[in-house]
């Protein structure tokens, strides 16, 4: 991929791009590594991104290629960036795009326009991710293209995702109308569902007319802008009295788009310039234009002569037909694809890549084959589906390999397959398939390169822990520890002891490489479990960590969902989650219980009005009503869960931890556990007292802990928790344990605990969660055990932190002293 400083530090675009485009990338370049980036940044990054983008707007690329961002691997997007030397275009954002992008270096600061093929959770539930990624670099504006309903999206969720410096615009095609820009000419062809079908369903729901709810007008980021309220709890914000009717629509139509480049002058050859005798000057830039000169001689010179062979532009196109219900119409409109096959008039017009999202199933049907069999033998056709096997979070499993040496059953590898391209099925045989940075080379044709594709190597991994100065010696210490734990060692013990604590989200705010944000699963038997919080790409999580047949059985066993707040990184993954166990139960499946704030009935209902039927797929359970009255009821039961009860906790408005009672299975010899287990979950918060009411005596805390210590004025104005006062709230509930989790992406990896809160006896005992980590009973009296193995794990990460906690000393030691006060702002 190429970057924009590695263009400006490139020869070869040097030599084409004026020397004042080059000083608007370098200042470009300078805005951008000042992130994170606050209001100020962001408005002086558009100002130069704006004045780049004119003057690149009349010249048509020289680099042009498609790159594969989510190859539509279980739990895994589909979506492709198509980038050239100038500007870039997203197609398709499911959920973990941005992740993707974040792992993969793939900037989004010149991504402007993103087309969708369809308007359902598969294709756009990483738009909010993405977008807040892109207004944080100074994206002025971004245009959203494809099917009715998209701007609806960004309206429902205005409240959780905030987006004041980028204005979000989506408009409505139709076959026939073209976006045109420098770069390319795009058609939209629309394809619709058959209207017989589309009417069957909408007559089979009983919700088909309009559906009305309450408007949530609530600000959930208000807190950071008013610091004099700061101390104050939160209470419950004024109810709204406003409600919205929606008229019911389902996904009737989807989006294909057929692009073709620009023409293109073919390149001037300087040296047959100089062995014509053209002189230097404005001859060579009439000569590159295509124009004939002449020169002082009298002797004419032509263009061709000196340029190599125009490229007239080649063609690419992205099909996505969801179903057989969408075929009639697909095959109506083959007419419109027609002049790209193999009848194509010019050579030029043979589509040289068509990206398929269409599900595999359909790709095998008779009518689609049909189809990709009039195209030239020539045409790629690139598989974004199940038929690919590798996800592409190649820095997730690089840390579980690590972490797997400190103990395989708390840090088991994660189960999904690596590239697999040998011996495809003998009708998939046309197909290519790909993983994350497949290349596609458009301009310059030169084909497909998997030289930087993603794709995982276990010994390399090993290795690198080879080169850690003080790790074997750590790692022995922990090994000998562990040996006391003989009954905790045993698989058999092990699969029979419930609850199990599986972390599949650890990371707060937005997801990284390492930690994606917030989803806690627990066991509490072989047929059950609860989630606690569903952000952003928890299915994905599931699916890498227990493999396809053992996550099919994990997505059965939920039966509830608890969501603690409306924060985003905290209940973005539902829908996706719902929907995965709709395809994997069918249409009769169990429903949900969804405990959370009563708002986001706005949100879920508006969804299910303007995108998806989603509304049989749970029931909802006020957080509310559980503050008078825990929660007992027969199917909790049936889980083995006794009791939930909740209390609000000082984050955002409507903020709630929980606390559950749940049933002990199996024998734990180590922790000589016997009935209840009391686990409670702080949600996001601050230190708060009715938290540790809620959870006096636990068993496990898992509490947030999303800031350093030396941020205390920061947590303060963001109303999370420090370290330390997580810590202390376990010691002050008189927890058993303390698990850390919600950390900063500051600190990704490792915190940086203090000597005396890594020792044993301080009232609870600590332990560190990562994302992918399964706890049972017995190992927690283990975990705190782990930091120093851990910290020579991460040893660069931890000297990098302590540099910057230094700074961070030196320069409010500076501030004090200029002001003559102890008091000063936070540093971001």
């Amino acid at each position: 991929m190429y970057t924009i400083s590695r263009l400006v530090n490139s020869n070869v675009v040097r030599s084409k791009v004026p020397a004042r485009w080059n000083s608007a990338h370098k200042k470009l370049n300078k805005l951008l590594s000042k992130m994170p980036l606050d209001p100020k940044h962001i408005a002086e990054a558009q100002k130069q991104r704006l004045k780049l983008k004119q003057k690149v707007s009349k010249v048509s690329p020289g680099i042009v290629n498609l790159q594969v961002l989510g190859c539509g691997a279980p739990g895994t997007p589909a979506s492709v960036y198509l980038f050239t030397d100038q500007t870039r275009y997203l197609f398709n954002c499911g959920e973990g795009t941005q992740r993707l992008a974040y792992e993969h270096k793939t900037k989004l600061s010149c991504l402007e326009n993103i087309f969708m093929t369809r308007t359902n959770w598969e294709r756009i539930g990483g738009l909010p991710g993405i977008c807040l990624t892109m207004q944080d670099v100074g994206v002025p504006a971004v245009s959203l293209h494809g099917p009715p309903g998209l701007d609806e999206l960004f309206k429902a969720m205005r409240r959780f995702v905030i987006l004041k410096d980028m204005k979000v615009e989506a408009s409505e095609y139709a076959t026939g109308d073209m976006y045109e820009d420098h770069v390319m000419t795009l058609r939209y062809v629309v394809i619709n569902r058959q209207p017989a079908s589309a009417a069957r369903e909408a007559g089979s729901d009983e919700d088909q007319n309009q559906d009305e709810a309450a408007v949530d007008d609530t600000d959930y980021y208000a807190y950071e802008r008013k610091r004099e309220t700061l101390q104050k709890p939160q209470s419950e914000a004024a109810k709204s009295v406003q409600s919205t009717n929606w008229t019911k629509r389902e996904e009737s139509s989807v989006m294909a788009y057929i692009c073709k480049l620009k023409p293109r002058h073919g390149q001037l050859s300087l040296e047959k310039c100089v062995e014509l005798g053209v002189p230097p000057g404005p001859l060579l830039g009439l000569l590159k234009n295509g124009n004939d000169v002449t020169l002082p001689d009298g002797r004419v010179v032509r263009s061709c002569e000196v340029r190599a062979p125009d490229d007239p532009g080649p063609v690419f196109m992205f099909i996505d037909i969801p179903s057989r219900e969408y075929m009639d119409d697909f095959v109506a409109k083959a007419e419109l694809f027609k002049k790209y096959q193999q009848t194509a008039v010019e050579e030029s017009d043979q589509a040289i890549f068509v990206v398929h999202f269409s599900p595999l199933d359909v790709m095998r049907c008779d009518e689609y084959r049909q189809f990709m069999d009039r195209f030239s033998a020539s045409t790629r056709h690139i598989a974004l589906n199940e038929v690919n096997s590798f996800s592409g979070y190649i820095a997730a499993h690089r840390i579980q390999y690590h972490l797997n040496q400190l103990d395989g059953q708390i840090f088991p590898l994660l189960r999904e397959e690596n590239n697999q391209y040998a011996d495809p099925p003998a009708n998939d045989t046309d197909l290519v398939r790909s993983s994350s940075l497949s290349y596609m080379h458009i301009r310059p044709p030169k084909g497909i390169d998997r030289t930087l594709e993603a794709s995982l190597n276990p010994q390399e991994y090993l290795n690198e822990l080879e080169l850690l100065p003080d790790f074997k010696e750590a790692l022995a210490e922990l090994k000998q520890q562990l040996a006391q734990h003989t009954a905790r060692r045993s698989a058999e013990v092990r699969a029979e002891q419930f609850p199990r604590l599986i972390f599949l989200g650890t990371g707060s705010s937005i997801p990284n490489k390492t930690r994606n944000v917030s989803a806690i699963l627990i066991l509490t038997s072989k047929q059950s479990s609860i989630l606690l919080d569903c952000g952003e790409g928890t299915v994905g999580q599931i699916w890498r960590v227990f493999g396809k047949e053992q996550a099919e059985e994990i997505l059965r066993s939920i039966k509830t969902v608890y969501i603690s707040h409306l924060h985003a990184d905290h209940h973005l993954g539902l829908i996706g989650l719902l929907q995965a166990r709709k395809k994997l139960l069918g249409d009769n499946c169990e429903r949900l219980t969804l405990v959370a704030p009563e708002q986001i009935s706005y949100w879920l209902r508006l969804y299910d009005c303007r995108f998806e039927t989603i509304h049989k797929e749970y029931v909802l359970v006020k957080n509310a009503d559980l503050l008078e009255n825990p929660l007992q009821y027969e199917k909790l039961l049936a889980m083995g869960i006794k009791e939930i009860a909740t209390c609000r906790v000082r984050h955002c408005p409507h903020s709630f931890g929980v606390a559950l009672k749940v049933a002990s299975l199996g024998t734990h010899p180590e922790t000589n556990i016997e009935g209840d287990v009391k686990i409670t979950y702080s949600g996001d918060t601050m230190p708060c007292e009715s938290l540790i009411e809620l959870g006096r005596d636990s068993t496990v805390l898992i509490h947030e802990a999303t800031m350093e210590d030396e941020l205390a004025a920061e947590a303060r104005i963001k109303m999370h928790s420090t370290l330390s006062q997580a810590i202390e709230q376990g010691r002050k509930m008189n927890a058993r344990y303390t698990l850390l989790t919600h950390f900063s992406q500051r600190y990704a990896k490792i915190p940086r605990l203090r000597p005396e809160q890594q020792q044993t006896g301080l009232g609870t005992d600590l332990g560190i969660a990562f994302d992918n980590m399964e706890v049972t009973l017995d190992d927690l009296p283990t975990l705190c055990k782990f930091y120093p193995a851990l910290k020579a794990m991460f040893i660069s990460h931890f000297e990098e932190m302590e540099q910057k906690a230094i700074k961070r000393g030196n320069k409010k030691l500076r501030l004090e002293t200029a002001t003559g006060s102890k008091e000063c702002s936070p540093t971001r």
